[in-house]
């Protein structure tokens, strides 16, 4: 897996990425490897894009309260 760059020019870990997919398989219904084999690399980076970018605006509004 290629990195993903993130917007403010980082990269998202392999952890993250590794997390999302597996996430985003389950929210599908279907195993990693389905969504891995059934994607583009385009594809799973705007999953790793999205998951990411929740991640931050959830721990954004945690130090709001």
């Amino acid at each position: 897996m290629g990195r993903v760059e993130l917007p403010g020019g980082v990269c998202a870990t392999e952890s993250e990425a590794l997390t999302a997919l597996a996430a985003e398989a389950k929210r599908r219904g279907v195993s990693y490897g389905h969504l891995v084999a059934d994607t583009t690399e385009r594809e799973r980076a705007e999953i790793i894009r999205d998951y990411c970018a929740e991640k931050r605006r959830n721990r954004r509004n945690r130090r709001k309260k």
